[in-house]
């Protein structure tokens, strides 16, 4: 048996967030005026939306929900058969939780491919708060902008910079603050007589990057810095994924 219901929103957007997040499937959309009580005999077509799309091609509708950002977002009108290709990027404070397609939940880390659109489809993703590390350290994301990634090898906490690293050390204004965020893979760390644990060798490799800030001439009272051990991939902790989680990255604090 089919259930049909209708779902009244204030606005498109949220309309297709609730459908896709609750696993939903939309058969249309209806519109009413602005400040209209709800009447479910009304049965208003898109209009211009409609129009302007053409029999061959497909809308593809992104959404977010949370501090993160996936690329493209918005409305996008495809053509029958083509992919999508996206770009998912959590908040240094956040982590995706899922990424939903047409109201199923995809397997995602941090780029996700649409193949064969033959269909308007709704994709949202979603990204919640990554513990409290961040909040205890007075760093809210909104605020931090990334300027910079140093990449550490297995179980090392220093590095030999890279011609772009030295470069983005060196273009940090002495008049702005910053911050350093450390990172680990979820490899199991034996404790050893340089760190005990993923949490401690994610701080190190922080501390290693702010010793390299200050000795351009930065001083030490305008940056702030923190390891969140495995606690936040950007890709599957595979071997394929696992060194791009073995990082520091460096934000402006704005």
């Amino acid at each position: 048996m089919t259930t049909q219901m209708r779902v009244w929103a204030e606005s498109e957007e949220e309309a297709r967030e609730n459908v896709a997040l609750n696993g939903w499937q939309i058969l249309s959309i209806e519109e009413s005026a602005p400040g209209a009580p709800y009447n479910p005999n009304i049965n208003t077509s898109r209009g211009t939306d409609a129009a302007q799309t053409a029999p061959s091609d497909h809308e593809v509708n992104v959404t977010k929900l949370g501090e993160g950002d996936i690329q493209p977002i918005g409305k996008l009108s495809v053509k029958d058969g083509s992919d999508v290709d996206f770009k998912l990027k959590p908040g240094p404070c956040q982590t995706l939780v899922k990424l939903v397609v047409n109201g199923e939940q995809v397997d995602v880390s941090d780029s996700y491919s649409l193949k064969n659109i033959k269909k308007d489809t709704y994709v949202v993703a979603v990204f919640e708060k990554n513990g409290k590390e961040c909040d205890s350290n007075g760093i809210r994301d909104k605020d931090l902008k990334e300027v910079g990634i140093i990449y550490f090898d297995l179980g090392k906490f220093n590095t030999k910079l890279t011609q772009d690293n030295i470069n983005t050390i060196r273009s940090l204004n002495k008049n702005k603050k910053y911050v350093i965020i450390g990172h680990t893979d979820d490899v199991r760390v034996i404790p050893n007589v340089e760190y005990k644990d993923n949490i401690e060798l994610s701080n190190k490799r922080a501390a290693f990057v702010k010793a390299k800030i200050l000795q351009n001439g930065l001083p030490g009272s305008t940056i702030k810095m923190m390891g969140m051990g495995p606690a936040y991939p950007v890709a599957p902790n595979r071997p394929q994924g696992q060194p791009l989680n073995r990082r520091a990255v460096i934000y402006e604090r704005r």
